[in-house]
């Protein structure tokens, strides 16, 4: 595993999901099938909403196919459960039932009895993978593997079995399910547990009261309404660390739902604490949650086995190690080496009938969607990157979502930077993928591939090329950041921090994420993008870190590191197969005489006697879940290894010398059960030759602020058991070491690409400052070239141009020219005059395709107006107010006081939506539909825009007006005359017109429902917008293909010349980025 392993003493079950729901296919054009991966699916409101927000074009419904990953099967068990339940007949009219037992601590008679009918049902079906095959449910639902559903399957016995206590066995069960809720509770009884507030969005100030006493009802009583039904819901009773109950103390069952829809219009004040709002929020959640379920149910009603638009799929397992056997059946392997997770020694295999190349219909291994929850967190980023990256489908419009949940009081702009280890520019290069920003404290980015800009039919891979002294620093100063935990100066520097930054700094110590493995993995990842001397770069990557000094255990983990480096691939030129030949041959070690071969790399395994693991079991629990690591010591020096794996069970091993196997037989009790503790790590065979004369393999604990009080009872090693590394015993299940032969390394393979963009760092190696492209002119321009011709360049996007950026190389006999730019992203924000570098779109196969913008159903946007009273809690004020950062408000009195102006394009931008929000939602005068962008500097008009409703984008917390875009050539304006009597005019500039006409497109397609037409202007121009730079020309920059479709309500309110020309379109307000500005 290339994450930490973390003593599994302190795991909690999330049954309902803590952030709002989201869809899923906001990135992806109408016309396109959705393959999502989900990793850390945790509850399915993302997909139900989904189900029901996805936008599709009138030939029908997208093909929406899921695949679900989470660690804990009974997350899985509970979603499979819902999504039988809508496949059955009637389950309309069951809709309150599943209500209860999904969301529900306490369930009344009528829905603990559908509860374990569906139960009794799911178990017969669970038997193998044939019998579910064969099921009602198979079109709908299909297991990964076979693990899986008998996992899934393990749990719905358990739901059942509770049926079967007798009197005094349902007595207890239930006096526990209370007692542990109670215990839960005090967990957090000094807190005011306010995550659900997440989901009131930008009515979060006037939901809190509501939110905060409805928590505190449902962890009082077991439910979210009135009633006290009496049985408690096992669902919630049971996860894979036993049946004590596991659910986090935060749950809560309205976080996954959009409250601000039940709020917006209620008059309420920010002071109001009637206890009446909280059935509202209640009720709304329980709308949402029956709405979306009655989309899914439609679109199963459609279905059948041979035809489906909708599919889940579900897999039990660690989300990294899911991840790479995805990967690994890209190459035909379905059986691989890859553990299914931390704590577990089986291995990953997939199902043949679903995974095999032969599969009449196989399931997806790239994807176009990949949701990885708040799993950075947990995992970190680039553990996430470097094996989510790869099953990313080339298309323009993929898409990788990351988020993460930010304290209070922790900054943004130092958060990413510690994640991403670096220069957001530099490692967004380096990984090929860059990120769009969106969101605020709740950060949620979106990942998209550098080179997106390129047509799909003519995707360009963009190798990159560095100097290996260049690459090699900075891939060194991502491994310093990467091990910054091992900084002593940082440790040093906390003791003299104030009481707080200490108990908040010994928390977060215990969250490391990353092992030299990660590190070697990412550098396999760069690997595959970048051309260089990769032998070079290794060997200066070596020495910097034997050099260094910084990180205090650097030197320890250098065995490791040098063996992961092997395994990935990459020459290490003192490492050859002669010279460890020719060391066993000198050195003549006992552990390896019964080996015919010379073993390059080895795995150890040691057997944990449980006695070792019960003395210290509640010391260690004490501390949460502190880092185990292995070490090998020999007199004073210390070789330690992070990457291990580990399992409670029995060893059993058969073979000699390297055709020795070891089968871990798993005790399926764990932590709570009796057997002991087997751990493995990899290791080369040098260090174990050096090492064996006196050598010692343990398991230790990692010292960090946290742990650190385990030293007097560990001792100042903090090891749990140790043993002689020569300590290999007959293969009788005693062993106390093994050893046994490890797979062989991968090989790297360099693909070329052509011409490569060579990379120049700056002089601190810290930041890119320069690309440089090199074109060959086709034979067309080259007698122009050698004759001295004029060269210049024009650029159409940030990524693409017609072939003077910032510089020119001329090689006029050689016949190409090489183009130097600028690396454009940074953190350094200062006026915007050019918006096409945030927001475009690029044509892939015909079809749009939005960046910097996600996509809307505006008929499932709910419309809302504003309370006329005038006590009500202005919420939109404020919420509008926040679209300009803390330096474009500076700029706004600056501007307003002195009565000049700055060509800041995009504040202007926003000022002018600000006035088309405020005046369309009627903020301080009665409310006005339409608009006319006026250019004062040439006195002319050249768009009119009618706004029919406000509606919420709550998705993404904000609000969207449904708007229509009407050209402002003369003749259309004339007819118009009669119909829009009362337009109010936004004064705009020249540059911030240009910055219209180039927007309106975008906001036209992220909306659209329609096709486009074979003769489509975009197509025939081969450009979106048209006629870029055109500046105010009234010639529309949009295609005429959405021209007077759905247009009812619009003919009805204003008559049919304005429905004739008017395009439906989505404006939103557009917020600054809390990673790239301060915001308030």
């Amino acid at each position: 595993m290339s994450h930490f392993l973390d003593w599994p003493s302190l795991i909690f079950f999330y049954p309902l999901g803590n952030t709002p729901a989201i869809c899923l296919t906001e990135e992806l054009s109408p016309e396109h099938k959705a393959g999502v991966l989900l990793l850390g699916c945790g509850d399915p409101r993302h997909i139900l909403y989904t189900v029901h927000a996805d936008a599709s074009t009138s030939s029908g419904p997208r093909k929406l196919d899921f695949t679900c990953c989470d660690y804990e099967a009974a997350i899985l068990a509970r979603n499979t459960l819902l999504f039988t339940l809508l496949a059955d007949d009637n389950a309309e009219d069951k809709l309150s039932s599943i209500w209860n037992i999904f969301y529900l601590m306490m369930l009344d008679e009528s829905s603990l009895s559908l509860l374990i009918e569906q139960c009794r049902k799911l178990v017969s079906l669970a038997e193998s993978l044939d019998s579910w095959r064969q099921g009602p449910y198979a079109h709908i639902i299909a297991m990964c593997n076979s693990d899986t559903l008998s996992e899934i399957g393990r749990f719905w016995k358990l739901w059942l079995m509770t049926t079967n206590f007798d009197a005094k066995q349902a007595k207890r069960f239930k006096e526990n399910f209370m007692d542990d809720i109670k215990s839960a509770r005090k967990r957090c009884r000094d807190e005011v547990m306010m995550a659900s507030l997440r989901a009131a969005g930008p009515l979060a100030p006037v939901a809190q009261f509501a939110v905060s006493e409805q928590f505190e009802r449902f962890w009082m009583t077991g439910v979210a309404d009135n009633g006290s039904p009496d049985n408690p819901n096992p669902t919630f009773a049971f996860s894979s660390f036993g049946v004590e109950f596991p659910m986090h103390y935060g749950s809560d069952p309205i976080s996954g739902f959009h409250l601000a829809e039940a709020l917006t219009s209620s008059g309420l004040e920010l002071s109001n604490r009637a206890a009446s709002v909280i059935p509202k929020v209640v009720q709304a959640a329980r709308q949402q949650f029956n709405t979306w379920c009655k989309a899914v149910i439609g679109r199963v009603r459609n279905s059948s086995a041979t035809s489906t638009s909708l599919k889940v799929r579900m897999y039990a397992g660690d989300a990294l190690a899911f991840c790479q056997a995805l990967h690994s059946v890209n190459t035909s392997v379905l059986r691989t080496p890859i553990f299914v997770a931390p704590w577990k020694l089986s291995v990953v295999q997939l199902d043949d009938t679903l995974y095999s190349p032969s599969a009449p219909s196989p399931a997806p291994t790239s994807f176009n969607v990949i949701e990885t929850s708040n799993l950075l967190d947990h995992l970190g980023l680039h553990n996430l990157l470097t094996v989510t990256i790869p099953l990313l489908c080339g298309s323009p419009s993929s898409t990788l979502y990351t988020e993460t949940l930010l304290s209070a009081d922790d900054s943004p702009v130092p958060n990413i930077l510690d994640h991403v280890c670096g220069d957001l520019s530099t490692v967004s290069l380096l990984l090929g993928h860059h990120k769009l920003f969106r969101g605020r404290y709740h950060e949620r980015i979106a990942w998209k591939r550098i080179d997106s800009g390129f047509p799909s039919n003519t995707l360009h891979e963009a190798e990159l090329s560095f100097t290996a002294p260049q690459l090699a620093r900075k891939l060194f100063d991502i491994y310093l950041r990467m091990f910054c935990h091992e900084d002593l100066g940082k440790w040093i520097a906390v003791l003299f921090s104030d009481m707080s930054q200490i108990q908040r700094k010994a928390q977060a110590s215990g969250h490391v994420h990353y092992t030299r493995r990660s590190f070697t993995l990412l550098l396999a990842h760069i690997r595959t993008g970048v051309r260089c001397d990769w032998n070079r770069v290794i060997d200066d990557l070596e020495s910097l870190i034997m050099q260094n000094r910084t990180l205090i255990t650097a030197s320890d983990f250098y065995q490791e590191i040098i063996c992961q480096l092997h395994l990935a691939g990459f020459r290490l030129p003192w490492f050859s197969p002669e010279g460890v030949r020719a060391l066993r041959s000198q050195k003549d070690p006992p552990i390896f005489r019964s080996w015919s071969m010379d073993p390059e790399v080895v795995t150890v395994v040691l057997m944990v006697p449980r006695n070792a693991i019960a003395k210290v079991k509640s010391d260690l629990s004490s501390v949460g879940n502190p880092i185990l690591q292995c070490e090998i010591r020999v007199d004073s020096r210390c070789n330690a290894f992070a990457c291990i794996s580990a399992s409670f069970g029995k060893l059993k091993v058969s073979g000699n010398g390297e055709n020795k196997v070891a089968v871990v037989v798993e005790d399926r009790a764990g932590i709570n059960g009796t057997s002991p503790l087997i751990v493995s790590f990899p290791v080369l065979s040098p260090s174990l030759i050096y090492a064996a004369p006196g050598g010692t393999v343990g398991l230790t604990v990692l010292s960090t602020f946290a742990s650190v009080v385990l030293r007097h009872k560990l001792g100042p090693e903090m090891c749990l058991f140790k043993a002689p590394l020569t300590d290999e015993r007959a293969p009788t299940g005693n062993d106390t070491i093994h050893l046994e032969r490890s797979p062989v390394p991968c090989k790297l393979e360099a693909k070329s690409r052509g011409h490569p963009i060579h990379v120049e760092m700056d002089k601190s190696n810290t930041q890119i400052q320069w690309l440089t492209a090199h074109v060959d002119i086709d034979p067309a321009g080259q007698a122009s070239l050698a004759s001295g011709c004029a060269v210049t360049v024009e650029q159409l996007s940030l990524n693409k141009a017609k072939i003077h950026v910032d510089q020119l190389r001329v090689a006029r006999k050689s016949k190409y020219v090489e183009v130097v730019a600028p690396m454009t992203l940074t953190l350094n924000v200062k006026g915007e005059s050019n918006i096409t570098e945030n927001f475009r779109a690029t044509l892939n196969y015909g079809i749009p395709t939005l960046w910097g913008m996600h996509r809307v159903n505006l008929d499932r946007c709910p419309a809302f107006k504003l309370s006329t009273s005038h006590k009500a809690f202005d919420w939109l004020g404020p919420h509008l107010r926040r679209v300009f950062s803390q330096r474009e408000r500076k700029s706004r009195e600056r501007n307003a006081s002195s009565g000049s102006t700055i060509p800041d394009t995009l504040m202007n931008l926003k000022d002018s939506l600000h006035t088309l929000f405020g005046a369309a939602a009627g903020l301080e005068r009665p409310a006005q539909a339409e608009f006319a962008l006026w250019n004062h500097e040439e006195n002319i008009t050249y768009v009119t825009i009618i706004v029919t409703d406000i509606r919420f984008d709550i998705g993404s917390h904000t609000i969207v007006a449904d708007s229509w875009i009407i050209p402002a050539s003369n003749d259309i304006q004339d007819e118009l005359k009669s119909e829009t009597a009362r337009v109010l005019p936004i004064n705009t500039d020249a540059r911030e017109s240009d910055a219209w006409r180039h927007l309106l497109p975008l906001l036209i397609e992220r909306c659209r429902t329609w096709k486009h037409k074979p003769s489509c202007e975009y197509l025939v121009y081969n450009s979106v917008p048209l006629y870029p730079g055109a500046g105010s020309d009234t010639k529309a920059s949009w295609c005429s293909c959405g021209m007077g479709i759905g247009i009812e309500t619009l003919r009805e309110h204003y008559g049919s010349v304005t429905a004739k020309y008017a395009t439906r379109a989505a404006i939103g307000p557009l917020f600054p980025v809390s990673y790239m500005e301060k915001v308030e």
